[in-house]
């Protein structure tokens, strides 16, 4: 099922045939625009810049929104009233979900995000829990530049990362596997690159030790000038993985729905799996 998805996306872009140059700079021309366009469909409304405050905003609104028919649906006041309540307690959840690194260790300092912040240099990151997948936006100096989504590998019914990699390649067009150091501090890692004038985008395997794929953007202008951003150089870390630890003491692993569309999950159209990856 997984080829035949991928071959669905495949078949929903151009195919361009082998011809002389001029041809050839035409097609390569008309691939860098579907690339980058596919790319910004991904974020949807979000834009690079945007405060804490705006982040928020936006959740908040995608939130009240969501819960406006099963308010206006209420049988009664009693329910109504439970509705709500559900209502206040996810957005409560929203703002419990912001982080700032300001030098106090935090989970995220063991966990599979350990790499991609630092402490004492301004950044933040708000954890948004969905149906589907838990979503990380970064932010340095109160300007988001970074969106992290991890995805469990059990709802991809048992796709490997050349799949997950082929289902991406179809919509961003071919990836550049890159290898190289997140943070100086940081273990070597590898990853599939896809880049626009605004956007990189890296797709990792996380699940040696986490059980999930993840797909993250970052906005190249902040990319580009992180050193000088990062004035302070992150101290010694705890080398120990949180979730390896928990593995090794032989926690019971969990069970997940196997019936999920592996290319909404990738894009982000369709959150639907029953539990998120945990640090």
């Amino acid at each position: 099922m997984v080829r035949l998805v991928a071959t669905v996306l495949l078949s929903a872009f151009f195919v361009i045939g082998h011809t002389v140059n001029v041809d050839a700079q035409r097609r390569n021309r008309r691939a860098r625009r579907v690339q980058n366009s596919e790319l910004a469909k991904s974020l949807g409304e979000i834009r690079w810049g945007w405060t804490k405050r705006q982040l928020l905003a936006h959740f908040r609104r995608e939130i009240k929104r969501d819960f406006e028919k099963r308010i206006a649906n209420a049988p009664g006041a009693i329910e109504e009233d439970e509705v709500r309540q559900q209502l206040r307690a996810k957005l409560s959840r929203l703002e419990d979900g912001y982080v700032e690194f300001r030098g106090r260790t935090t989970g995220h300092d063991s966990g599979f995000l350990r790499d991609e912040f630092t402490h004492n240099n301004g950044e933040a990151l708000l954890r948004v829990r969905g149906d589907g997948s838990d979503d990380y936006y970064f932010f340095i100096n109160d300007r988001l530049w970074k969106w992290y989504r991890a995805f469990d590998a059990a709802v991809f019914q048992g796709a490997d990362f050349n799949q997950f990699r082929q289902a991406l390649e179809g919509r961003y067009g071919r990836g550049k596997i890159q290898t190289g150091k997140l943070l100086k501090r940081a273990d070597e890692r590898r990853w599939i690159e896809w880049q626009d004038r605004k956007t990189r985008a890296r797709a990792m395997d996380n699940t040696t030790f986490y059980g999930f794929y993840c797909l993250v953007f970052e906005e190249r202008k902040t990319l580009s000038k992180l050193s000088s951003l990062r004035e302070r150089e992150p101290g010694p870390r705890n080398r120990k993985h949180a979730l390896v630890e928990a593995v090794t003491s032989g926690d019971p692993a969990s069970t997940h729905d196997a019936n999920a569309d592996i290319v909404d999950r990738v894009t982000g159209r369709i959150r639907n799996r029953q539990q998120a990856p945990k640090e």
